[in-house]
């Protein structure tokens, strides 16, 4: 639903957050007024120790008036009782990592609190701006679903672009001088699973990477990697293909020709065995064993979370397999420690899990898909993933030559998963930072 131009605003006061001493330097965040535009309830308010929880308020949303719209497609609220003694509703909080600051709302109960995505126009305080900060989070599945459901179609023999679907998934800033380009919201994990890490070429040349994709059947590449498997699953919320115990899952990656030099890099968890071949992809003795979690580090046991104690980005010197006239490297994951078995002596298999991969030629440098707000946060029922829900911040850059007045937001109505919630936006001007490439 669109709404007017014509709604209060904070006045446009930049507040200045100075942070830890150890980053000497202050950052200068002006926030968003959403206050007309909250239209589903995502804190929940206990009004006394033995009340419990507050009820649910009804959206005020024209599509759907009277249903209830929270952080998932149920009753899933985040309790404002978990929320760190530092942070108050209501007022400008700064982030964990001590970035920006954002303006919460005032958490008070049978209020909503919450934007989910309707495409609303919404108006800030005018001005010229280096980023834009947003305080999300994607419940029901990771924000914006399956590629496949919002990327652009193009037509395979012209690459004409014939339906961008921008507003589905993007936002559009309004300047005093015109309208500015969509910007893609981009992968807003879903609030179990931490933002993704990955890495960039440090050149900014993307020539320089072989190739790069998520291992799980919703990359639309999937069919083009993922060679063959026994006992693997996949796991769509949280984007990874895993084994537990006995079994195996084999991902390809083209090699160009004349290659000699480049570094594999994954990003995986658990009890992670991985192996390389050139040669058949059936054939177990053609496979070279590169790394073994439990022989550098130990045997994990098992959880489900997207902050595994052993989740990274690993990197991996593939040059000795690149001889010869080859055209694909095999890499074969196995469970590490298919025997293991927990505290009550039963089994407990904990096998790999693979969130993706990537074949480089150059340095890199790290890049992250949001930070995660506060921590500690739990869920209405009482659940929160180690370390807390995962209400994230995304950072983008606008065009600091011209005059902010308004964004467009994007538009997921009618209501359907992933939910897309923002709880906050701010606006910032900063010292430019290395390493701005991927921003989102």
């Amino acid at each position: 639903m669109k709404k007017s131009l014509a709604v209060s605003m904070i006045a446009a006061l930049a507040v200045l957050v100075m942070l830890p001493a150890a980053q000497a330097q202050k950052y200068q965040s002006t926030p968003v007024d959403l206050s007309n535009f909250w239209n589903a309830d995502g804190w929940q308010n206990d009004l006394t120790a033995n009340d419990g929880d507050t009820p649910t308020t009804p959206t005020n949303h024209s599509s759907a008036a009277g249903s209830i719209w929270t952080l998932d497609n149920g009753d899933a609220r985040v309790r404002v009782t978990s929320i760190p003694d530092e942070i108050i509703p209501g007022q400008m909080n700064v982030t964990e990592d001590g970035e920006v600051a954002f303006l919460l709302p005032d958490m008070t109960p049978f209020k909503l609190d919450v934007y989910y995505v309707d495409g609303s126009t919404i108006p800030v305080p005018p001005g010229k701006y280096k980023y834009v900060y947003l305080a999300c989070m994607s419940g029901n599945g990771t924000w914006p679903g399956a590629i496949s459901d919002w990327a652009a179609d193009v037509d395979p023999d012209t690459g004409e672009v014939y339906d961008a679907r921008e507003e589905a998934n993007s936002f559009k800033p309004i300047y005093q001088e015109g309208a500015g380009n969509w910007i893609p919201v981009g992968i807003v994990n879903d609030w179990f699973w931490s933002p993704p890490e990955w890495v960039a070429p440090e050149s900014g040349d993307a020539s320089e990477i072989i190739s790069d994709y998520m291992t799980y059947e919703g990359d639309p590449d999937y069919f083009l990697y993922f060679v063959d498997g026994q006992n693997m699953g996949n796991h769509d919320y949280g984007q990874y293909t895993y084994v537990n115990g006995a079994g195996y899952f084999i991902y390809s990656i083209p090699v160009p020709q004349g290659l000699t030099s480049a570094t594999l890099y994954t990003e995986m968890w658990g009890n992670v065995k991985m192996s390389i071949s050139t040669g058949d992809f059936a054939d177990a003795s053609s496979y070279v064993e590169v790394f073994n979690s439990v022989t550098s580090d130990k045997a994990y046991a098992s959880g489900g979370d997207g902050y595994e104690p052993n989740r990274k980005i690993r990197s991996h010197d593939v040059s000795q397999f690149l001889t010869g006239n080859i055209a694909e490297l095999l890499i074969k994951f196995e469970d590490a420690a298919p025997d293991q078995v927990n505290t009550e002596g039963a089994a407990d298999a904990w096998g790999p899990r693979v969130h993706q991969m990537g074949l480089y030629t150059g340095p890199t440098i790290k890049t992250r898909l949001g930070e995660r707000l506060w921590p500690g946060l739990v869920r209405t029922d009482g659940n929160s993933p180690t370390g807390g829900l995962i209400l994230i911040k995304k950072k983008y850059a606008l065009d600091e030559t011209k005059t902010l007045t308004s964004l467009v937001m994007p538009n997921n109505i009618p209501r359907s998963d992933p939910i897309l919630s923002i709880f906050a936006i701010t606006l910032a001007n900063e010292t430019a930072e290395v390493g701005e490439f991927m921003l989102y």
